[in-house]
Parts: structure tokens; C-alpha cells; sequence
């Protein structure tokens, strides 16, 4: 009996020794440009219905674009507060949620939770808008420049991040 478990602990911790040894490949991350805008020129993105959009669709309007994913535990655990957040500035500011998942996983992900702001799908990878952390949003203006950039979780209803949002829309 000691001998098939023996067999079994080392076959274990060998697949876990596999499992945890390093990368097979590594991915250069790509320098930020200086200037913002350079990032959301690269921008790439279609509706769910595969209909392309482009920010020049929202000219006029600040715009709130979210990287997010649904795989992601800070991503979805800010979606209430993003919410809440077009909610209240629903007419002033143009809420757009962006991931490079499939669109059926986005569906399904949305069909389980219910928002009232737009989502699209990031056609190619992160990198290529320079998005090296999930969740990041930008915050562009009604010019089309980028004048804010907050990378990882954040509580979108707070107090300070409803002050950003009323600055956005003021510039």
C-alpha cells in the first residue's frame, strides 16, 4: 500500500514542480508613449454586433474607457460602481467598457449582469494600446485627448472619483 501512494505523491509533485517553473515565453512590454494619445490612435474595438467604433463617434462628449476582462476579480468587482457612475453622469459622459475576450463570453458575462452602459470588444491584444494592467481606464474629453489614466481597482461612486468624473466633464 506505502508504494502506489509514494507513486502517486511524487507523480503530484512533480506535475506541480512542472506547473510552477518559469515562463516558456516571455512578452516584451511596450514603453508607454509620452503622449496619451498616441495609445488610443492604436485603438482597435467593435461593438458586440461587430460593428467597428471609433472615440471620433463620441466627438463632443468626454468619454470613460474601461480595459477590463471577465476573468479578471478587480475588473468585475468595480462593474456596479462604474454603474452607478453612468447613472448618475448618463447624459454628460459616454461610459464604454472594452475587452479582447470573444464576444460570446462578453454576451454571456452581460447576460448574467445587467448594465446600462455600452461595451465593445478590443480587437487584438492590451499591448497594443499599451494597457499592461487590468483593470485600467482612460479618461479622454470632449476633445478626444486623454487627461486621466488609472490603472487597477477603483470604486467609480466614491466621493473622489465622482469629483474626477464632474472634472471631466467641466474641461
Amino acid at each position: 500500500m506505502f508504494f502506489p501512494k509514494f507513486i502517486q505523491f511524487v507523480f503530484l509533485l512533480s506535475l506541480i514542480f512542472w506547473q510552477c517553473s518559469g515562463p516558456k515565453e516571455t512578452v516584451k512590454v511596450p514603453e508607454k508613449p509620452a503622449d496619451p494619445n498616441d495609445r488610443i490612435a492604436r485603438l482597435n474595438m467593435t461593438d458586440l454586433d461587430g460593428k467597428p467604433v471609433k472615440l471620433s463617434d463620441f466627438a463632443g462628449k468626454p468619454v470613460f474607457l474601461n480595459f477590463w476582462a471577465t476573468w479578471c476579480g478587480p475588473c468585475v468587482g468595480e462593474m456596479q460602481s462604474i454603474e452607478k457612475a453612468s447613472q448618475q453622469f448618463k447624459e454628460q459622459i459616454v461610459f464604454l467598457a472594452v475587452s479582447n475576450e470573444p464576444v460570446p463570453t462578453i454576451q454571456s458575462y452581460l447576460k448574467k449582469n445587467k448594465f446600462s452602459f455600452q461595451f465593445g470588444k478590443l480587437e487584438g491584444s492590451y499591448l497594443n494600446v499599451f494597457v499592461v494592467a487590468l483593470p485600467t481606464t482612460l479618461l479622454i474629453d470632449k476633445n478626444g485627448q486623454v487627461v486621466k489614466e488609472e490603472e487597477g481597482y477603483r470604486n467609480w461612486a466614491s466621493p473622489g472619483s465622482i469629483k474626477m468624473l464632474e472634472e471631466l466633464v467641466k474641461q
